[in-house]
């Protein structure tokens, strides 16, 4: 197996990324977004029914590729990680963090020692220990992202991103929205603002940030505000999106 480190190093050099979000579970789905070029893949295991079999299948389905695959976990449990980064992931995304305690909770389940305390079985991450390498460099190649989407960790924002050992903190506006009393209005000028306040804490530690991007006039714009983490498009819309501009051509005529 091959583990891109295009993601830790584009943002090494704080260079933006361009992912992909993926909700499906074909693996063929995963190589179509590494075959397009896309720096990395988000596979969505949080709100999607994927088994473990579907997740190692996909990280599979790109290893051919110079894309880095990210997993977003169900929690900042060691049972969603251990098993996640052991067969290969490039990266984890780790959701619902509400203070700093929850991101240093992620680097000691995430990162091997000095940094942590990750356990120990890379079985297919190191393709069955022929990669002698991958051990020494795991905590330095392997991104460990924190999600800021609820009211609390937008006040502890400074805080999180001063954590040792995160590699990049993401946006998550639907539920940041929620938590700050605006279901389904990520648009409002009160999640917007904390949205800002995301940003500016993470440009002031040289923490990487990114969000999900609605079209690429955001991912320009947002890019332009120091975002490297950005996704651009999902599967499932792609395909919605193609599908109905093709119905509509048709049934125009």
């Amino acid at each position: 197996m091959k583990i891109s480190h295009r993601l830790i190093e584009l943002v090494s050099e704080k260079q933006p990324a361009i992912g992909l979000w993926i909700n499906l579970s074909d693996p063929g789905v995963a190589h179509l977004g590494a075959e397009c070029g896309y720096d990395w893949l988000m596979i969505d295991a949080e709100h999607n029914p994927l088994t473990e079999a579907h997740v190692q299948a996909l990280i599979y389905g790109a290893s051919a590729y110079d894309t880095t695959v990210v997993v977003r976990v169900r929690g900042n449990q060691e049972e969603n990680v251990k098993w996640v980064l052991d067969c290969g992931a490039g990266g984890v995304l780790i959701p619902v963090i509400r203070d700093a305690n929850d991101a240093r909770h992620a680097v000691e389940i995430c990162k091997y020692a000095p940094l942590g305390s990750r356990g120990f079985g890379p079985n297919r991450a190191s393709s069955f220990w022929s990669d002698t390498e991958y051990v020494a460099s795991a905590n330095r190649n392997i991104v460990l992202i924190c999600q800021i989407e609820l009211a609390s960790a937008v006040e502890a924002a400074d805080e999180i991103c001063s954590v040792k050992g995160l590699d990049g903190v993401w946006i998550g506006p639907g539920d940041l929205a929620q938590s700050l009393g605006h279901l389904n209005d990520p648009a409002h000028p009160a999640v917007q603002a904390a949205i800002e306040r995301i940003i500016q804490a993470a440009n002031r530690h040289g923490m990487a940030w990114g969000m999900p991007a609605g079209n690429a006039e955001e991912y320009k714009r947002r890019i332009q505000s120091g975002g490297t983490l950005m996704v651009l498009g999902s599967d499932t819309r792609l395909i919605r999106s193609g599908a109905m501009q093709l119905l509509r051509e048709v049934r125009s005529e």
